[in-house]
């Protein structure tokens, strides 16, 4: 399969990237302990700049998915060492709208799109389903008073809902609802957060500047029994929100 880069997708062009390697990686296109593109070549097949190159390959390198041979260049790690990524996940602390809401402000969600996709290697790996397999997607805003504060797009197993794309503008108001309304109870959701700086497509999308902060956050909701349900992918602006969460030590 041909991947490309969607510059209309609110969605960080390195973290496009990103995915696009480690689809390739996954489907054989680059083999394990052999060389990947050089930087040049990256940024002249996908049209990106070096800065979204080199943030790309710093943070698959970071996570295990490449290696680099100084002066030689960047190889694909071992399977084995790729597989150590998806016990990245640490539990929750938070939900998106319940935060913008705590800190003042009034959360409001739009709906923008949803239909059939396959999935990608993270998102398969993340729902425990074969790469290239048909998923729904749904996309939404989140706005802090009316102002954007957040992109999010959100996956599940076609297979599990049927006619999702009539439910869609709907269920985007109240998702974990739907999901139950149809047998599928969310009960465990695990996070990962990652600090950055919008590109132009993020800041286009949540009318940011360039100093704004952003994160980036990856989303899994598990039914009662472990099963992965849905996985997600949000961008949002900080400026919102101020994190704070409260554990009990055992």
């Amino acid at each position: 399969m041909q991947y490309q880069i969607d510059k209309n997708l609110p969605l960080p062009l390195y973290y496009q990237l990103k995915q696009i390697i480690m689809n390739s990686i996954d489907e054989g296109i680059y083999q394990e302990d052999t060389a990947i593109p050089t930087e040049f070549e990256l940024i002249h097949k996908y049209d990106v700049s070096r800065t979204t190159v080199r943030q790309a390959l710093n943070e698959l390198v970071n996570e295990g998915y490449l290696y680099r041979k100084k002066g030689i260049g960047t190889f694909v790690s071992p399977q084995s060492k790729i597989d150590e990524k998806y016990d990245a996940f640490n539990t929750s602390i938070y939900k998106i709208d319940r935060v913008i809401n705590r800190n003042g402000f009034v959360c409001k969600t739009e709906f923008l799109d949803a239909g059939v996709t396959l999935a990608t290697h993270d998102v398969a790996a993340y729902l425990e389903i074969e790469v290239g397999e048909e998923v729904w997607f749904m996309d939404r805003i989140r706005y802090a008073d009316n102002k954007p504060a957040s992109f999010s797009r959100s996956y599940f197993d076609k297979r599990l809902v049927d006619n999702f794309d009539n439910d869609a503008k709907k269920a985007s108001q109240h998702f974990y609802q739907y999901l139950e309304s149809k047998g599928y109870k969310i009960s465990i959701i695990r996070e990962k957060l990652k600090p950055g700086l919008p590109d132009k497509d993020v800041k286009k999308a949540l009318s940011l500047d360039d100093k704004t902060p952003i994160m980036l956050i990856e989303d899994i909701g598990y039914l009662e029994d472990g099963t992965p349900m849905e996985f997600s992918v949000s961008v949002l602006d900080v400026s919102f929100v101020d994190f704070s969460a409260t554990f009990k030590r055992n």
